[in-house]
């Protein structure tokens, strides 16, 4: 594996007033503590360290403090600008602008280099235009990501509630047979009542609507993945239906009764026989 980091960083006589802040307020404590853990940056994977509770207590532990106070100067120097703020409220690194700045013109000579777009501060194919730069997926903590997927649970659980909700509310017709019994996508089904056909008939009157349910029955039959919810069967049945009105379909027709008129005639010829 290609090394990351380098083995020496530049680090000016001069303080610049945000460094001079954080010693001011921790003293010579705070000054060794951000150098050293410079030296964890651009030693490690060079331009910057994710800070998580883990690498917090080792390395509380390699500079011979508490946690509580190395944790104090992470926050002052985060608070101050000696690191971004958005990158480590996003991803839990710490990191800079002149940190990315210094690392990357010290490996300018390098022929490979890979970096994680989503840390980055700079513009690296700018700083190294003769250095072939491949992406990689740094294992970081995105507090995004974990509010992103905890909506994602709750909005699947307030679906799933409305969708029982649903089911508990509708009616079922508990003594008459189903007109026609539709699979839904959970593998149960939904019965359709005599009182549904009769009011869809009523609604699309050019629509042979019993026949319209077994095509519907074939088309779930045929297509398993495409199957609807019971809180959504309903409006796949009214739209498929509307969709069979607009073509002109023909409902089925009450053909007369025609042996009404036969046994008209069969008491007329009666009655002739008795006048005769």
């Amino acid at each position: 594996m290609a090394k990351s980091g380098i083995d020496y960083f530049p680090l000016d006589v001069t303080l610049n007033a945000k460094f001079e802040l954080i010693e001011a307020e921790f003293g010579l404590t705070g000054f060794g503590v951000v150098v050293h853990l410079l030296q964890e940056i651009y030693g490690k994977a060079g331009y910057y360290i994710e800070w998580t509770e883990e690498v917090a207590l080792l390395f509380a532990r390699k500079v011979g403090l508490g946690g509580s106070v190395v944790s104090e100067i992470i926050e002052a120097s985060i608070r101050r600008g000696m690191f971004d703020k958005e990158k480590y409220d996003k991803y839990h690194v710490l990191t800079s602008k002149g940190i990315q700045e210094r690392y990357f013109e010290a490996v300018s000579r390098r022929k490979t280099l890979e970096v994680d777009y989503n840390i980055l501060l700079v513009d690296v194919t700018r700083i190294l235009p003769n250095v072939y730069i491949s992406a990689k997926n740094v294992n970081i903590f995105s507090k995004n990501a974990d509010i992103e997927r905890q909506s994602k649970v709750e909005k699947s659980r307030v679906e799933k509630s409305k969708e029982e909700y649903i089911l508990c509310a509708e009616p079922q017709a508990a003594d008459a047979p189903p007109v026609i019994s539709l699979p839904l996508n959970d593998g149960t089904f939904f019965n359709v009542s005599e009182n549904d056909r009769a009011k869809w008939s009523q609604l699309y009157p050019n629509v042979d609507v019993l026949q319209q349910l077994r095509n519907m029955a074939g088309w779930c039959d045929a297509n398993h993945t495409k199957r609807k919810t019971r809180g959504g069967i309903k409006r796949f049945i009214t739209a498929w239906l509307a969709r069979e009105q607009d073509k002109g379909g023909k409902a089925p027709q009450n053909r007369p009764f025609v042996g009404g008129d036969v046994f008209a005639e069969m008491l007329e010829e009666e009655k002739n026989r008795g006048k005769s």
